[in-house]
């Protein structure tokens, strides 16, 4: 009776997928710093956060970096495209228009932040900072 072989076949794995947030800032420093927290190794998203290549932070000019970066880069369903701007002093016409924008889709999105909020986020961030510092002593 001839020997059977058996065939070994290793099962592939499949690594999960990690979210991507897609977020234009009008901010070249800050902005960029306060989402580089959620990408951590273990994180289960992905937070790719546009800088602005000169001074043009404006909230049309916020758009369009976003609007450039979609053109060239596709989303897939479960990603979100999102637009971040302070509230500062631009005028209702403005942030009116990043609102439309974010309403064509399902996956865009429109988040106004308030620079008092930011000092709180600042000092917060500096506290738990202090506070790691004290328990290596």
């Amino acid at each position: 009776m001839p020997i059977k072989l058996r065939t070994f076949q290793r099962p592939l794995g499949e690594r999960r997928y990690k979210k991507l947030f897609v977020i234009s800032v009008e901010g070249s420093k800050t902005e960029p710093q306060y989402f580089a927290i959620f990408n951590q190794p273990q994180s289960i998203i992905l937070v790719k956060c546009l800088r602005r290549p000169s001074t043009e932070s404006s909230p049309i000019q916020v758009l369009k970096r976003m609007e450039g970066y979609l053109r060239k880069e596709s989303l897939r369903k479960t990603d979100e495209a999102w637009i971040v701007v302070d509230k500062d002093d631009w005028i209702e016409d403005q942030l009116r228009e990043l609102l439309q924008w974010a309403k064509k889709s399902e996956n865009h999105g429109f988040a106004l932040s308030n620079p008092n909020f930011e000092y709180g986020f600042y000092f917060i961030l500096r506290m738990e900072k202090g506070l790691q510092t004290l328990k290596n002593v």
